[in-house]
């Protein structure tokens, strides 16, 4: 299955140097070795905590494991591990930086600002289609009220938790979300090693039997 998001390319490297197009959500494409890897690379909160990078990979397993420990379906938590999978393809672009380039691009024009957000909300959406399909989990449109709730809001939850446990508690009150409780992950939220946060993914990625496959180029 190819979705073709536009008529012109846009060339990236798999990991073995040949290019794709990341213009052409397929999965054909989707590698989870690859992903555990390059999630395991990407910092959230652009690197700017003190100390190591908290990888978008150690994100997404303590999440999954705290839905897990709360009493969630293996689906659920199985849908969450992979909610950032995209990140892999194109990292992770923070709220703040969408928001700063939709900010001025909205000072020219709201349509245009309107127009950019969208744009990334549909390939994100074109890739997550994939990621999922592949992975033989059911895509996030077609997901259950509940099971989109419980993974927005563990998000939300790891958000907060995060914040505090990176930054400080003030940095947490300072968001203003909310006041979730804190999720029940397995152990502190303190930053892996990269290698850590990439055998932690891969192990989650067996626990619910989602199968590594080759990419077809």
């Amino acid at each position: 299955m190819t979705t073709r998001l536009t008529t012109n390319p846009a060339v990236a490297f798999r990991t073995d140097g040949t290019l794709m197009d990341l213009a052409a959500p397929s999965v054909h494409e989707i590698d989870f070795e690859a992903m555990a890897a390059g999630l395991s690379k990407i910092a959230r909160y652009n690197g700017t905590p003190p100390g190591p990078a908290f990888s978008v990979a150690q994100h997404s397993v303590m999440g999954a494991e705290a839905l897990l420990n709360e009493g969630a379906d293996e689906l659920t938590a199985a849908l969450y591990l992979l909610h950032d999978g995209h990140e892999y393809l194109f990292g992770d672009w923070t709220r703040p930086a969408q928001q700063t380039i939709a900010a001025v691009m909205r000072e020219d024009s709201q349509e245009a600002a309107n127009l950019f957000m969208a744009s990334l909300s549909r390939i994100k959406a074109a890739w997550d289609h994939v990621i999922y399909l592949e992975a033989g989990l059911p895509a996030p449109e077609t997901w259950t009220n509940a099971q989109r709730k419980a993974v927005h809001t563990m998000d939300e939850r790891m958000l907060t938790a995060e914040v505090a446990a990176l930054f400080g508690p003030d940095a947490a009150k300072s968001l203003a979300r909310p006041c979730y409780p804190k999720p029940k992950t397995r152990g502190a939220i303190t930053a892996w090693p990269a290698m850590k946060a990439e055998e932690r993914f891969r192990k989650m990625l067996e626990h619910f039997d989602i199968i590594y496959r080759p990419v077809i180029a």
